[in-house]
């Protein structure tokens, strides 16, 4: 009987033993799994944060795309639609041409148009558009160099003297004109001062003399400029410029608020010149300001 208990304890041990292991590892197997599902959370947490990120570069791919299929469909566009003015360089020039009107519509009216870019090199000023003798401009003045000594000795035919003093004076109206096409209202003057000072004669006076007076008005100077279109009103009375100096005569007076004198030429222009555009903004002017 005794030996028989002694049996039976050996086996409740070995059972409680085995328990213990099995429970251990049970324990192990769970702390394994548990950290295995760690790590599938953290690696569905990464890839959440991947497939988002992904659809969206996505996206932006297939806006690309469609953007820069649009620009190609506007580039054609654009070349179909210049095609009938010789491309873009055509382009250019009728943008050109346009600019060099609407400069001279603002200058002769005394309007600004805020054209800040100058007259491109090499195209028509638009107010030398607007000369009687209808030249085109040429550089500027250029150095003069002193000829030598041998030269010096045999004095220049008359012909000779003569066109080569047109030409400077030629070049130096030309200078005026570029400087008044760039705004640059001080460096016209004194081109224009110096002409009508040194070539009182040359077929362009009557023109120089309007266009002192056109500096003089863009700084502001209206007696001054009054002074300068009264010399082409009174001295050339057939320049192709006397109804634009009546005109912006009459703007002077308004200006410095003599609407008298202002009403006088502005009347005297109508009645001169009916059918010209001066006439037409001769009126507005007198009914604007109420004269």
């Amino acid at each position: 009987m005794k030996q028989f208990s002694t049996i039976l304890l050996s086996v409740m041990v070995g059972s409680l033993a085995l328990t213990g292991c099995a429970g251990n590892q049970m324990s192990a197997m769970q702390a394994r799994l548990d950290q295995q599902e760690q790590q599938i959370r953290m690696l569905n947490s990464q890839l959440s944060g991947v497939q988002p990120a992904q659809a969206d570069t996505w996206a932006q791919v297939q806006s690309l795309r469609q953007e820069m299929s649009s620009v190609r469909g506007q580039i054609d566009d654009f070349n179909n639609a210049t095609a009938s003015v010789g491309g873009l360089s055509g382009l250019a020039q009728r943008v050109n041409r346009h600019d060099a009107a609407l400069r001279s519509i603002g200058n002769q009216f005394a309007m600004d148009l805020q054209l800040d870019e100058a007259t491109p090199a090499g195209d028509v000023p638009a107010a030398q558009g607007m000369d009687a003798a209808g030249t085109s401009p040429v550089a500027p003045v250029q150095n003069v160099t002193t000829p030598p000594a041998e030269a010096q000795q045999t004095a220049p035919a008359p012909q000779q003297q003569t066109a080569a003093q047109s030409d400077i004076a030629k070049a130096l109206y030309d200078a005026g004109i570029q400087a008044f096409n760039a705004r640059n209202y001080s460096s016209a003057l004194k081109s224009f001062s110096d002409f009508t000072d040194t070539y009182p004669k040359h077929r362009l006076i009557s023109n120089a003399w309007f266009w002192r007076g056109e500096c003089q008005y863009q700084l502001g100077e209206y007696p001054a400029a009054a002074l300068d279109y009264e010399q082409v009103i009174s001295k050339f009375p057939k320049s192709g410029k006397v109804a634009s100096a009546y005109l912006k005569q009459g703007m002077c007076f308004i200006k410095a608020n003599k609407k008298d004198a202002a009403k006088i030429r502005l009347e005297e222009l109508v009645k001169k010149f009916p059918k010209s555009p001066e006439a037409t903004r001769a009126k507005q002017l007198m009914k604007d300001n109420k004269m």
